[in-house]
């Protein structure tokens, strides 16, 4: 059978109407929360295991974004004669794949990279081109009919995975519902183009996938805002004065001497795209950077909304424990990493740190090992408050990063190197890290919650109560304020009488520990405990 085309079609349907039954796999309740794992990858040998490795944490959700997915990969060459040529195998198993495993949520990010199809494209540095030789970067098609045939690509991708019946992936086991225009568009690497230009492809994306599906969502271009919240929410005077100020404290040579102005024209980018609230269903942002940023960067987003009048759910992405080469003294993207733009570091030893990971070398005073525990540690504390924090403000889900260590980072400049070291499992693919048995922890505490409510105990604590099946849990951590670095260890004592009545309580630190794969579980605790960094659940 012919693939369909979306341009174009017209005329009404007259005669026999077919009716279709597909029976997808059994529907289980979905959690008020979504809990992802990101990316998944083109299949290398072996998808299949990680990917039923991954199942075991009780993440339901997941996303492709390229390569595999791209304009590119589906339609590599132009349409002869008007009739398209895709290419589905890779994506189809993929797909197979994963929604065999267990994950029956997947997010598409539909990119525009094409060979033929976009206007030629100037590549400046060193991540443009590594994007560029994956085929992810991106620009408006070159003229009308291959905005068209791009509109083609999005109606077909769509259709093939909807479940109606109708041109569907055989096997197919769950709808791809959702579905993301492109990723991190405001900064230039992944998407060479003006905002209004993306807006331009946002609106024909959007109407290609409603076509296919109504009820698909559609997803604006995920935000990165690097570390301008990292301190907590800002207002727009204080955000353009930080920016101001860039160029008067770091000379000339100095990354951030003109990186205030890129990142407010990265901001108006976002702020011109939010505007069109008619093209998009939800919201996503990526975190970047310290958790801690998450309530202000969702207060800068909703700000966004409300001054045009609508609200729509917001969802986070890229979100991992880089938060080890965190103290750089030489700006954002320099040959050091970077981090610390318009905040301070969250540790005053990172870069240390992350130098004794890295090499697997004792320094004086630390050993690798020492490091080495404190942050398999930290990288479950800051999954579960970063969580925590997102449902706290009403956040959709989240995709968390990654599936391995990706040890080749280690080779690059700049921020690539952050996010080397944020597996759930190490780079073998079979030792899974105390974050992944966390992972599964925290969704088995609270994965179905039906509601949170953030208490206010003392300035210092963190607490969260979450209803779950109709009985409370909650989260309880302490915060000094600054990051907890090897052996900086400190708690508080805590009254749980204000908060807990006379219930006998039960209390499951997370998991911290490679030699630990199940949660510790406390019965009939006292109601004065001490509360540290590392986060408890209490029933």
């Amino acid at each position: 059978m012919d693939r369909r085309r979306y341009i174009g079609l017209s005329g009404c349907l007259i005669g026999l109407i077919v009716s279709v039954t597909i029976v997808f796999a059994e529907l289980i309740p979905e959690n008020k929360f979504g809990f992802g794992i990101e990316y998944l990858m083109p299949p290398p040998a072996g998808l299949s295991d990680i990917i039923n490795i991954y199942s075991e944490t009780g993440a339901t959700w997941s996303k492709f974004n390229g390569p595999g997915t791209t304009w590119n990969d589906i339609e590599p060459n132009p349409p002869v004669g008007g009739k398209h040529n895709y290419y589905w195998n890779k994506v189809d198993e993929m797909v197979l794949t994963a929604q065999r495993a267990g994950f029956r949520n997947l997010i598409v990010v539909l990119k525009s990279s094409s060979k033929w199809g976009i206007r030629k494209i100037k590549l400046r540095g060193p991540l443009e081109k590594l994007s560029a030789s994956r085929g992810t970067v991106s620009a408006l098609p070159s003229n009308e009919q291959n905005l068209k045939y791009y509109q083609d690509y999005v109606f077909n991708f769509v259709e093939r995975y909807d479940g109606d019946g109708s041109d569907d992936l055989p096997g197919l086991l769950y709808p791809i519902l959702d579905y993301e225009i492109e990723t991190e568009a405001q900064h230039g690497v992944y998407w060479k183009g003006t905002a209004d230009e993306y807006v331009i492809l946002l609106k024909a994306g959007y109407e290609a996938v409603k076509k296919a599906n109504p009820k698909a969502r559609v997803i604006l271009s995920g935000f990165a805002f690097f570390d301008i919240f990292d301190e907590g929410p800002r207002n727009d005077a204080e955000i353009a004065r930080l920016i101001d100020e860039l160029p008067l404290q770091y000379p000339r040579g100095d990354v951030r001497h003109k990186f205030g102005e890129k990142f407010r024209s990265q901001l108006e980018f976002n702020a011109r795209i939010l505007r069109e609230k008619d093209y998009f269903d939800l919201v996503e942002f990526h975190l970047l950077s310290y958790y801690k940023s998450i309530p202000g960067i969702i207060k800068w987003i909703k700000g966004q909304m409300a001054k045009n009048g609508y609200e729509k759910p917001i969802w986070m992405g890229d979100a991992g424990a880089v938060i080890v080469p965190c103290s750089d003294k030489k700006g954002f993207l320099s040959a050091w990493l970077t981090y610390t733009i318009f905040s301070k570091a969250p540790y005053h030893n990172g870069d240390e740190l992350f130098e004794i990971l890295k090499t697997r070398r004792n320094k004086p005073g630390l050993s690798y090992q020492d490091v080495r525990s404190w942050f398999d540690a930290e990288q479950a504390r800051i999954l579960v408050k970063a969580l925590v924090l997102a449902m706290g403000e009403g956040v959709e889900g989240s995709n968390w990063w990654t599936w391995k260590d990706v040890p080749q980072l280690l080779k690059s400049n700049g921020t690539g190197r952050s996010w080397a070291l944020c597996g759930l499992i190490d780079d073998d693919n079979q030792s899974k890290r105390p974050v992944f048995y966390t992972y599964k922890l925290l969704i088995q505490k609270i994965g179905a919650f039906s509601s949170v409510e953030k208490l206010a105990i003392r300035p210092d604590v963190n607490a969260y109560k979450f209803i779950v099946k109709g009985k409370p849990v909650y989260v309880l951590w302490y915060d000094s304020g600054i990051a907890q670095a090897p052996h900086q260890s400190k708690g508080v004592s805590v009254d749980l009488s204000l908060i807990i009545g006379k219930e006998d309580l039960l209390l499951t630190p997370i998991i911290t520990s490679r030699s630990q794969t199940v949660p510790q579980e406390n019965m009939n605790i006292s109601r004065n405990i001490v509360i540290a960094e590392t986060p408890v659940f209490i029933e």
